[in-house]
């Protein structure tokens, strides 16, 4: 047995036994997992709950089994009734191990994309990986709250309390995707028995999620859409579809592409920059490298681009443009250099 594999084993049970005590005592359990969304939807969701409940979540990127037993032994105390926790897995099993440590009450899936391809190996084993919470709810009879609007899950699950989503029109209201993590939120209350009344209250306490999908005006000197903490070929086609919209703007993409797709990479690049097409002005891209090389031939010199190195060289670069409509720009995705 590897070191890190024994580690994990040992970690989770630990967690088995703090668990097993917190449910023990009426705690109830609320385990987040999927492709994307995870975070926003669990903070939000604590957000939501802890206008009627003790309630704590992990916190930051806590998804593995280290992660989730720092929070158990920093930050669980007697009083708190609603344990969040947000779950992340690279392989097939992992989902499914962490159900039966945690034994959640109420299973959420959030979406299914073709997120760290490379690391499962196929579309076919993350769309296995990312159900083993529907299966395991299904077995013990817990409650299953899923994205109805994510095409794959809803092929995939069976029953389901499905979560709609709400689209709004401008950047100065909650985006897309924004309202849909929402109502992500909004039926895990409702799973754990909170009113409409309640529910209506508590979300309008709801902050946003920093880096995903947030509308900001301050932080960078312009109107930008962050979405730079993590993308996905799904999320990529959404942001870019809302920046369309947003025609009383100059338009601009600012991305790296996407990591961890293995050899479809080319392919979904090529695909993305043909997609981009008619709905930017400008496609700013970060890095000269595979993935930017075929999002550019996908979007064979229909819109215009320009290359920087690092991210953050948009500003000036944006900057410097002589635009005739104020620019809002998309930063979608931030790959790390050794990347």
């Amino acid at each position: 047995m590897g070191i890190r594999i024994l580690r994990d084993w040992l970690y989770q049970r630990w967690i088995a036994l703090e668990i097993d005590r917190f449910k023990a005592r009426g705690g109830t359990v609320i385990m987040i997992t999927g492709s994307y969304g995870k975070t926003s939807v669990r903070e939000l969701a604590h957000d939501l709950l802890r206008r009627k409940y003790q309630t704590l979540e992990t916190s930051r990127n806590y998804n593995t089994a280290v992660g989730i037993a720092k929070t158990l032994r920093w930050e669980m105390t007697r009083n708190v009734e609603v344990f969040i926790v947000e779950v992340g897995a690279y392989r097939v099993g992992e989902i499914m191990g962490f159900c039966r440590v945690l034994k959640p009450n109420i299973g959420v899936i959030t979406g299914i994309a073709k997120q760290h391809l490379f690391r499962f190996g196929s579309w076919e084993k993350i769309i296995e990986a990312k159900t083993e919470i529907a299966r395991y709810m299904e077995s013990t009879g817990g409650i299953l709250v899923a994205n109805g609007g994510d095409e794959t899950v809803k092929k995939e699950v069976k029953e389901a309390r499905w979560y709609p989503t709400s689209p709004t029109a401008s950047l100065g209201a909650s985006t897309d995707r924004n309202e849909i993590n929402k109502s992500g939120a909004k039926e895990i209350g409702r799973a754990l028995g909170m009113s409409e009344d309640e529910i209506k209250d508590a979300a309008e306490h709801f902050r946003s999620v920093p880096s995903r999908f947030e509308g900001t005006s301050d932080r960078y000197g312009m109107n930008v859409i962050d979405d730079s903490y993590n993308s996905n070929e799904k999320s990529f086609v959404d942001a870019v579809t809302y920046l369309s919209k947003q025609k009383k703007y100059t338009r601009i993409l600012v991305t790296p592409g996407l990591i961890e797709l293995g050899s479809e990479s080319q392919a979904i690049h090529k695909k993305l920059g043909r997609m981009i097409v008619g709905k930017c002005d400008l496609v700013i891209l970060v890095g000269k490298n595979e993935r930017t090389d075929s999002m550019a031939n996908g979007i064979n010199n229909k819109i215009k681009i320009l290359w920087i190195e690092k991210t953050l060289q948009f500003m000036k670069v944006v900057k410097d443009l002589k635009l005739q409509k104020e620019p809002l720009v998309l930063l979608e995705n931030d790959v790390p250099e050794l990347h």
